[in-house]
């Protein structure tokens, strides 16, 4: 299960920082959000290199584990790609959603409970391999 969260979790970090990198007004659209200032859609810019930079990661070592056939390695609990993904979406959920409590924003509750439901499947996976 762990494989197939860090490639779901990693693709959509990518796209996700794709997005924001080349198109961060659509992402403050997409929350709800006014037009942003220049510096806004800069941090937005800076978020959208973060999350392209774990998915990349993960992506990688998803590779490694291919390459060097340890996939205890690449997905157990010592996984640096599962477990920067883990720690990741087990954070960025309550961060979320309490942004959504605080603006009604459709598109953070989404988010939110997106990354809390990767955030839980990674939790049971990781607990259920110890």
């Amino acid at each position: 299960m762990v494989p197939l969260l860090v490639l779901v979790s990693g693709c959509i970090e990518i796209l996700f920082g794709v997005t924001a990198m080349l198109t961060p007004d659509m992402v403050v659209e997409g929350v709800g959000g006014a037009h942003a200032d220049l510096a806004t859609l800069s941090l937005i810019r800076l978020l959208g290199v973060a999350t392209f930079g774990l998915g990349i990661g993960a992506l990688l070592g998803r590779n490694w584990a291919a390459a060097t056939g340890d996939y205890h390695m690449a997905y157990g609990l010592g996984s640096y790609a599962a477990i920067s993904l883990a720690v990741y979406n087990i954070l960025a959920a309550p961060v979320l959603l309490f942004g959504a409590i605080q603006t009604g924003s459709q598109g953070l509750w989404a988010g939110g409970l997106l990354h809390g439901v990767i955030a839980l499947l990674f939790i049971l996976a990781l607990v259920r391999r110890r």
